[in-house]
């Protein structure tokens, strides 16, 4: 299916808001339909390293989230998170996608 419309989301936060934001994009199956996590590492100096580990490391643990959607859903998505968790450590990116779909 292409449509110019979908839009890849990513989020990066810190590991203590990973069981909240995954928890709102799952009560908001309207926009998100379905989406993928992991644990990542940030690098950089706009990172905060909260353990003895990552300080030592030179890295701070994060959750990063991808998901594609309509870009209008993705929009009132950013918007409703921004709300909750106005976090200065949260990033994200969105992405056109030219074609998306499912092997069926």
């Amino acid at each position: 299916m292409s449509d110019i419309n979908h839009t890849q989301l990513t989020l990066i936060l810190p590991m203590a808001l990973e069981e909240a934001v995954l928890d709102t994009l799952l009560e908001h199956p309207e926009w998100v339909s379905g989406f993928t996590s992991m644990e990542v590492s940030g690098h950089g100096q706009s990172q905060t390293c909260d353990t003895a580990a990552e300080k030592v490391r030179g890295r701070a643990r994060r959750v990063r989230i991808d998901t594609v959607m309509q870009h209008a859903d993705a929009v009132q998505l950013l918007a409703l998170l921004k709300s909750i968790w106005p976090h200065p450590e949260v990033a994200y990116w969105m992405t056109d996608v030219q074609e998306f779909g499912r092997f069926v």
